[in-house]
């Protein structure tokens, strides 16, 4: 459980919003660490940027790129 509670759509700052409403379209919900950065917009925004750079950057095949977030999320033992 998170000491911080996710914030819904309509709990978000105006400017984390759009960032929200585009997780919800995409996947159907919104993450407990996207709801959570919802509280300051910059901070959301810097790490929706930063968690794209890998794909953006075409370094590493899709492949690789899943692979590595799979072998993150086990080294955090995430239970997703």
């Amino acid at each position: 459980m998170t000491r911080l509670r996710p914030l819904t759509l309509a709990e978000a700052p105006a400017g984390s919003r759009p960032v929200l409403e585009q997780a919800q379209a995409a996947t159907g919900r919104i993450s407990d660490g996207i709801g959570i950065q919802a509280r300051c917009p910059e901070v959301l925004i810097a790490s929706r940027a930063l968690n794209a750079m890998p794909a953006k950057s075409g370094t590493l095949p899709a492949e690789v790129r899943a692979l590595v977030c799979l072998r993150a999320a086990q080294m955090i033992t995430c239970p997703f």
